[in-house]
């Protein structure tokens, strides 16, 4: 690659960096800038050839049904109240729990990113229902928002996840065999946030104990009352919500169509996507009255359409732009300089992970994924590592950046959505919950049977 080149690809990489700083949308600032880079290297004309059919390229693949159907499936889920049936299973299981709240709230975060597919508007929608929860049990923001920002990453994980489907579409790898292999890593992931938040909680009543004491000592002291003998824990005994079993079992019913399927070959992870939407359907209209069945289908359909939309304009601008970074050439030197440096594996592995944090401040999952697989995967498969480890590896990591301080976005949007927090007890709430995340990521490392074991026993194809 030429210094001329080279100086073209910086000055590119500004100009997307500068777009996105103006908050202009993600996939538009990714087109815009490829295209100025292709002006630059090729010309207008060859611009103007990138602009009429990168586009369709990008879109126009057969295994991409397989997003509109999962999010259909997801949006006719939400609306059939579904979602809701197991947030409020989660509660009333959990409510005796330290933290049960919280737990609850992490489990409906969990299931709203599934259905959207974005950890970024999982925390916009989710953040102040959750934190007034979350506080009216008696605990503070700093708790509120380390389960808000780090609940939204949930979905990349646990099928369907549409993070994984992009990444399998990027990449070539098995789409069926990654959403199973997200299973293993995704329970792991939950179960170490509720480690996290069960201690957090516990942390938290022995400093008000430790508080409490010396006055409790004086009131004593002076014969005054105590504040606190015989009173009930603060926070976790509320009335339990109403348990929806329908509800629970129609998506128990969905996971075991969508998912199940892939698990025992009977069909291709396109061909469940469509099982999982048709059946999600029929129960939306089984759980809807009948006055209310056009409006629920509508909204259901136009909102995934909106989903749907956004992710393809993430698309075809990462599309551009990573035709932009083969065109100057900046994606096969990259390669190139990784694998003739004659680095360990586990080096090069840890050091293309690292590569993704800074990309947190700027992109959302999706829009990382889409301009990173692309060049990291080329390099760790060139190493000997499995594509499918890989896979869920990066996928957990570019999520694991969007809560990472001091540059994670989730952060920044859970600020605008609950601005009496500030940034510095929402760092420091999400800090637990990076130390559990880099856990999960040292024992994938160290035990990639929890990735691989579900799709080796598995027929997925």
């Amino acid at each position: 690659m030429t210094t001329e080149t080279l100086f073209i690809v910086v000055a590119v990489l500004v100009l997307f960096l500068a777009l996105l700083a103006i908050r202009f949308h993600v996939g538009l600032s990714l087109m815009a800038a490829g295209m100025v880079g292709i002006v630059l290297l090729r010309g207008t004309d060859a611009a103007i050839s990138t602009a009429t059919n990168q586009p369709f390229s990008t879109a126009a693949d057969y295994s991409l049904t397989i997003i509109p159907l999962f999010i259909l499936m997801g949006v006719f889920a939400v609306h059939a109240q579904l979602a809701q049936a197991g947030f409020d299973l989660a509660s009333r299981v959990l409510r005796r729990l330290p933290g049960g709240t919280a737990l609850a709230s992490l489990s409906g975060s969990g299931l709203f990113a599934a259905v959207t597919g974005s950890s970024v508007a999982t925390v916009a929608t989710m953040a102040r229902v959750s934190t007034d929860a979350i506080t009216r049990a008696g605990h503070g923001i700093r708790l509120a928002a380390g389960v808000v920002c780090a609940g939204g990453t949930l979905g990349v994980l646990i099928p369907p996840s549409i993070v994984l489907v992009l990444y399998g579409v990027v990449t070539e790898e098995s789409i069926g065999q990654l959403l199973l292999a997200g299973i293993g890593p995704g329970l792991l992931t939950v179960l170490l946030y509720a480690v996290t938040i069960t201690l957090m909680v516990l942390a938290s009543r022995r400093r008000k104990a430790r508080a409490a004491a010396p006055k409790e000592r004086a009131l004593a002291t002076v014969g005054g009352p105590s504040t606190t003998d015989g009173a009930a824990p603060v926070g976790e005994d509320t009335p339990a919500p109403r348990l929806d079993l329908a509800g629970v079992l129609f998506l128990a019913v969905i996971f075991m169509v969508s998912i199940g399927t892939i698990y025992l070959g009977v069909a291709t992870a396109t061909e469940a996507a469509s099982f999982g939407a048709m059946s999600a359907f029929v129960i939306l209209l089984v759980r809807t009255r009948p006055p209310r069945w056009l409006r629920a289908v509508k909204d259901s359909v136009s909102e995934a359409v909106g989903l749907t939309a956004m992710t393809f304009l993430l698309m075809v601008g990462a599309g551009v732009f990573t035709y932009f970074l083969a065109l100057s050439g900046a994606s096969t030197a990259l390669v190139d300089a990784v694998l003739s440096a004659d680095l360990p594996p586990y080096a090069v592995l840890v050091l293309c992970l690292l590569l993704l944090l800074p990309l947190g401040m700027f992109l959302d999952g999706i829009s990382m994924i889409l301009v990173a697989a692309p060049l990291l995967h080329p390099i760790l498969v060139g190493y000997g590592f499995d594509g499918i480890w890989l896979g869920v590896l990066i996928v957990k990591v570019a999520e694991m950046a969007l809560i990472t301080p001091p540059v994670g976005m989730n952060a920044f949007v859970y600020s605008g959505s609950v601005p009496e927090a500030g940034l510095g007890r929402i760092f420091r709430g999400i800090v637990p919950f990076v130390i559990a995340d880099l856990v999960v990521v040292a024992v994938l490392i160290l035990v990639p049977d929890i990735v691989t074991h579900i799709p080796d026993i598995s027929s997925a194809r």
